[in-house]
Order: structure tokens, then C-alpha cells, then sequence
């Protein structure tokens, strides 16, 4: 367990000096680069407020649409989390957090039929064969017994972990590929630098 936690805390940091690395290239940090940023150190309404900045600044921006979805859906505002996903699903519907948190947003306000629909179409997306199963585990209960609001909650948290869980694995591999010190030995899931160090998942 404390391995685990180790390894996400590892994976979270290098997401963070990722985007920071991003925003010193291109000359400054971006009312969006700081909204990823806050999102992912869980300062929420600073990454809410910093994705608005960024709409006002660029109302094109889909990405700044999820974000701010996001945002809005960890702060307990589910109402403006599904409108800005909403209107980020109509524009990209292949955008599987927008989907998974729309549905998510709705699963909490217990409208089940909504929630059910965007869960679908995660899994008609094609995520990560963990990230599916997770979810259509999670519409089975949805289609049983009414859920209390504590096994509401505990399923969109598996949700959400399992949906982390594949973002923190496409970013590791995406950090493999872009910085040459990190090379496939065969060993797994792991990468290992030249100094012997190692990123596993």
C-alpha cells in the first residue's frame, strides 16, 4: 500500500513538473497551464477560477471547458460541473474525462439515467480495459437496489482513482518516449534511467 502511494505521489509530481516544464518553454505560465497545475495539487477553486480565465482569454478552449468541469465537480457544484461539460461533450464527444465526469456529475444528483447514458459512452470510447470493467461494474450496481449516498460516493471515487489511474500511465509513457534517458528494458512496466533509477506501472 505504501508503495502504491509512493508510486501515484512519484507519478502526480512528475504530472506537475511536466506541466511546469511545458509552461517555462513556451515563455509563461498560461491561465490554463496554472488551472492543470492547481487541478492537480487539489486547490480547486484556484484551478476553477484560473480554467474561467482561461475561457475568457480563449473561449475556444475545450480543454479549459473540462477543467473547469472538473474543478467544479470536486468542489460539490454539480450543476456547473454539467453545464460546462455539457457543452465540452457537445463540442468533443470523443473527450473521455469530459464524458466520465459529466456522468459522474450526474450520478451524484442521483439522476441515474443520464449518468448511465455518459458512462456508456466512456466505455464505447474505448478506454483502458481496467478503466471499462471498473465501469461496467459500476453500472450494475446502478441498475440494482437504490444507493445510499455513501456507496454514491464510493463508486465515483473508484471511478474517478481508475480514471487517474490510466491518465498517470499515459503520462508516464508519454515522459518515456520524450525524454531519451528513459529506455524500455523489457522488465514489465517498468522504465529505467541510466543512472538506475526507475518509473514503474
Amino acid at each position: 500500500m505504501l508503495f502504491r502511494r509512493r508510486q501515484t505521489s512519484t507519478k502526480r509530481g512528475l504530472a506537475v513538473a511536466l506541466i511546469m516544464v511545458s509552461a517555462a518553454v513556451s515563455g509563461c505560465a498560461t491561465a490554463y497551464t496554472e488551472g492543470r497545475t492547481a487541478l492537480t495539487l487539489g486547490r480547486y477553486e484556484e484551478a476553477a477560477t484560473d480554467f474561467q480565465r482561461a475561457l475568457t482569454e480563449h473561449p475556444e478552449r475545450i480543454d479549459a471547458l473540462v477543467g473547469l468541469g472538473v474543478a467544479r465537480y470536486k468542489l460539490g457544484a454539480f450543476d456547473e460541473s454539467i453545464e460546462a461539460l455539457s457543452r465540452a461533450v457537445a463540442k468533443a464527444p470523443k473527450s473521455q474525462t469530459a464524458q466520465l465526469y459529466l456522468g459522474l456529475s450526474h450520478f451524484q444528483k442521483d439522476d441515474l439515467g443520464p449518468a448511465e447514458e455518459r458512462l456508456k459512452a466512456v466505455v464505447d470510447l474505448e478506454p483502458h480495459a481496467r478503466t471499462a470493467e471498473q465501469i461496467e461494474r459500476a453500472l450494475t450496481l446502478m441498475r440494482g437496489d437504490p444507493l445510499s449516498g455513501d456507496v454514491r460516493a464510493f463508486i465515483a471515487a473508484s471511478l474517478e482513482h481508475e480514471a487517474q489511474w490510466a491518465r498517470d500511465l499515459q503520462d508516464a509513457r508519454c515522459a518515456a518516449a520524450a525524454y531519451p534517458p528513459y529506455r524500455y528494458y523489457g522488465l514489465g512496466r517498468c522504465l529505467r534511467t541510466r543512472r538506475g533509477g526507475a518509473v514503474c506501472f
